[in-house]
């Protein structure tokens, strides 16, 4: 048996920061009325539509938002709101629930970005029919859409990671990496490092289908249209 978290930090943006205290969110208020917006349009229909529910799905906001934004989302099926990094909230599983041998899939999704229907039950499919070692780290493929044209593109990136990451793995596991390095960790997540390396320490595949979409905005960070249209 298997628990699957997906995790979308939503305004706790990385460990020890916030758009509350990013001082490049001049306007938190503001960041989070335009983040709402695209939120409830593209990704949040994205999860409910999920052909497989087997999975919870873990939104992380920093503790200063207010109970009003969080209020909208705790009644959706599969959904918990947390105010911890969604790494240490499933490591914390660790000391209730969780044993060693178990297995966890962890997955990442931005709060403006969607995936496909089957998104869910094709990463774990990956677990039923190619995961029989320690690890295995499962990307997908995908596109962008670009808002201010309604045009679509394909994915160009120099790392073989994108974003849409998923960590399977045996719980309580001493690891040494692909490159070598030790691993105590008990629980590693898809959120063990920054995605464009992952495919260093862990056994990789690749699903060859278009599974998410990269939505590309004007309050984009790093994200850009660099790919060819489709």
């Amino acid at each position: 048996m298997y628990r699957h978290y997906l995790f979308t930090r939503w305004n706790l943006l990385m460990e020890g920061q916030s758009v509350y205290n990013n001082p490049k969110v001049p306007d938190s208020d503001e960041w989070m009325e335009h983040r709402m917006e695209l939120f409830e349009r593209y990704t949040l229909p994205s999860v409910l539509n999920q052909t497989c529910r087997n999975f919870q799905w873990l939104l992380s906001f920093a503790q200063e938002t207010p109970d009003v934004i969080t209020d909208r989302y705790r009644a959706y099926p599969f959904v918990k709101v947390i105010y911890e990094y969604p790494a240490d909230f499933v490591r914390g599983l660790y000391r209730r629930v969780l044993n060693d041998g178990d297995i966890l899939i962890t997955s990442r999704l931005d709060n403006d970005d969607t995936i496909e229907p089957t998104y869910i039950a094709k990463i774990q499919e990956q677990y039923l029919s190619e995961f029989n070692e320690d690890f295995l780290l499962v990307d997908t493929d995908g596109r962008q859409l670009d808002l201010k044209t309604g045009k679509y593109y394909t994915v160009a990136r120099r790392s073989n990671n994108s974003p849409f990451i998923s960590l399977i793995e045996k719980v309580g596991q001493k690891y040494k990496s692909i490159n070598g390095a030790n691993i105590d960790i008990p629980i590693k997540t898809c959120y063990y490092c920054s995605h464009t390396k992952m495919e260093w320490h862990f056994p990789s595949l690749k699903i060859p289908e278009r599974l998410y979409t990269m939505i590309i905005h004007d309050r984009n960070i790093t994200n850009k249209i660099v790919g060819e249209p489709l």
